[in-house]
């Protein structure tokens, strides 16, 4: 590990299973940090954070033709961690999981339209959406879009195939951490903090 990471985190460190109330961003980082840490914590050989050379976002929104969420460009810039209870996708290149349109990550897609009574809608929705996360390695892909920043939640398996569920990438990312934190404290089938704070549809649709 690196001089910040050395450190097993301490039971006095670990952040508490409950739900933060923010003041500002930094908090919001802070938060994520720390959460980051206990998770990677848990491990034989834990890696360390993998914050990204700002030249690497920059040219990645040159590919994309469209700037990063703030709160995702920060993260990856700040802690860059991908392998979390959930994997988030590469700023460079990569051969698997890299931050790239829903429609390359996806060119399956052509074929769930193919018949779709509205596929001119869902293929102008679908050109708007960038990869950004990927649940579990299962084909169901996390994307913000383009103009709005809104997170869209791409399922290949069931209807409807794209849902709109975070108005923003801060506000997955603080589920995210959260869903590490559950494990963290042993209480990864614990899913009713996430259905108080979520709500049932949403935690159904994500998860099952």
């Amino acid at each position: 590990m690196n001089a910040e990471t050395d450190k097993d985190v301490s039971d006095s460190d670990l952040p508490p299973l409950t739900w933060p109330e923010f003041t500002d961003d930094s908090a919001r980082l802070s938060w994520w940090r720390s959460c980051v840490l206990a998770w990677l914590a848990q491990w034989e050989n834990p890696s360390p954070l993998a914050p990204v050379n700002p030249t690497e976002v920059d040219a990645l929104e040159q590919r994309l033709g469209c700037a990063l969420p703030p709160l995702l460009r920060t993260y990856h810039q700040q802690i860059g961690t991908l392998d979390l209870a959930e994997t988030l996708c590469s700023v460079p290149p990569a051969q698997y999981a890299s931050i790239e349109p829903l429609h390359n990550a996806c060119p399956g897609i052509t074929d769930i339209l193919e018949d779709a009574p509205d596929a001119e809608t869902q293929w102008a929705l679908v050109s708007q959406l960038v990869v950004f996360g990927d649940y579990l390695g299962n084909g169901n892909q996390w994307c913000f879009h383009r103009e709005t920043g809104e997170v869209w939640y791409f399922d290949h398996d069931s209807s409807p195939m794209l849902t709109q569920i975070f108005s923003d990438v801060g506000q997955y990312l603080d589920v995210l951490m959260f869903k590490c934190l559950l494990e963290v404290h042993g209480e990864e089938d614990n899913e009713e903090l996430l259905r108080a704070r979520l709500g049932d549809a949403i935690v159904e649709k994500w998860m099952y």
